[in-house]
């Protein structure tokens, strides 16, 4: 009697612990399937989200989709920024001021500012947190006619007051601070988007792009360049991008894969700061270099000075075979551009033609 009762009693229990394990694992079923539904419900809201705002972005003028197009670029800049390496030197004195402290720039009413390392340094950080890297356009003439058909683009940090910075003051502090790829990387943007703007308006100008050589070096901003300017090859047609010969001509393995990278999207290439006109043309025409900028004194000085060193008609014979043009920068008079006009240039370049002028007074 008592052992049926013990089965009987036994049974129930197997028969309540499986029904309550039954009940848990059902509860666990539906609390998981509930959350399954709202995280689809989740999805579902999202895609709306991202198509809703896809569909707006297709809507915006093109100067406003950019900001989209470049996000991987500016988030760069982010990155680029708060890579700093606060170096000791960066805080050294560029430039003694004069009494005033401050020199005339001589456009749009702003005034060139010279300031000690630090209070530099500090402005440079302002100026890229608050995205203050302002775009100068200057003029390229076809020669003899003056006739515009580049535009070079230079950055300048504005401050708050109106009060202008340039490359020549901000670059050294900037080089030590590990800053140069940020600022390059602004003045990047900018200038995509005043090619946008110019193919969308049809001019028929094309714009040169300065790249330091603290970008061409460096190996994370480059490679998220080179994949950025690939994915918009149409705006090879109007942008140029100009290295210092330098650069160039110590450039390792990489940075020479780098530029056929980049010249394989189509873009063509402009070597500035050329101290020697004893270059290797073949070399750089290969690398996708169409334009030598070469100083007016400089050139004066070799092919019309007292004891010439260079024959110009060779000279532009060998540019013209590896299809290559010469720019002559700093022509400062008349007088200058005469003198030159004799060597038979391809194009000018300095305050004589206008000098570098704020993008918005070019608007």
């Amino acid at each position: 009697m008592f052992v049926l009762l013990g089965g009987i009693m036994l049974s129930l229990h197997v028969a309540i612990a499986g029904r309550r394990k039954a009940g848990m694992t059902e509860r666990r079923m539906r609390e998981l399937a509930r959350r399954v539904a709202l995280l689809q419900e989740e999805t579902d809201i999202a895609r709306s989200e991202v198509e809703a705002l896809r569909a707006r972005m297709d809507d915006l003028p093109d100067a406003e989709r950019l900001s989209g197009e470049l996000k991987v670029l500016q988030g760069l800049l982010k990155q680029l920024a708060t890579r700093k390496d606060q170096a000791g030197g960066a805080t050294a004195a560029i430039a003694a001021p004069d009494k005033s402290g401050e020199m005339t720039a001589g456009h749009r009413g702003g005034k060139v500012v010279i300031m000690d390392g630090e209070a530099l340094l500090a402005a440079i950080e302002e100026a890229l947190r608050e995205e203050a890297v302002e775009l100068y356009l200057q003029p390229v003439v076809s020669l003899p006619q003056r006739k515009r058909r580049f535009y070079e683009c230079f950055s300048r940090i504005v401050l708050p007051n109106g009060s202008v910075i340039t490359p020549e003051q901000y670059i050294p502090v900037a080089e030590q601070a590990g800053l140069v790829a940020a600022i390059d990387n602004l003045l990047l943007v900018r200038c995509v988007q005043l090619v946008r703007r110019a193919r969308r308006d049809h001019l028929d100008v094309g714009f040169f792009c300065n790249i330091s050589n603290a970008s061409l070096t460096d190996v994370d901003f480059f490679q998220d360049f080179i994949t950025f300017m690939a994915e918009n090859r149409q705006l090879a047609e109007t942008l140029v991008f100009e290295f210092d010969y330098s650069s160039i001509a110590s450039g390792d393995y990489i940075t020479r894969m780098n530029l056929q990278r980049l010249r394989g999207a189509g873009y063509r290439f402009s070597v500035d700061q050329v101290h020697d006109l004893d270059l290797d043309l073949e070399d750089l025409s290969g690398q996708g270099f169409r334009y030598v900028k070469v100083n007016a004194h400089l050139l004066h000085e070799m092919a019309r000075g007292d004891d010439p060193v260079l024959d110009m008609r060779s000279f532009k014979g060998a540019l013209d075979r590896h299809a290559m043009d010469l720019i002559v920068e700093k022509i400062e008079s008349e007088d200058m551009l005469l003198d030159l006009l004799e060597l038979k240039v391809d194009f000018g370049q300095g305050y004589l033609f206008g000098e570098p002028r704020p993008l918005v007074d070019k608007q």
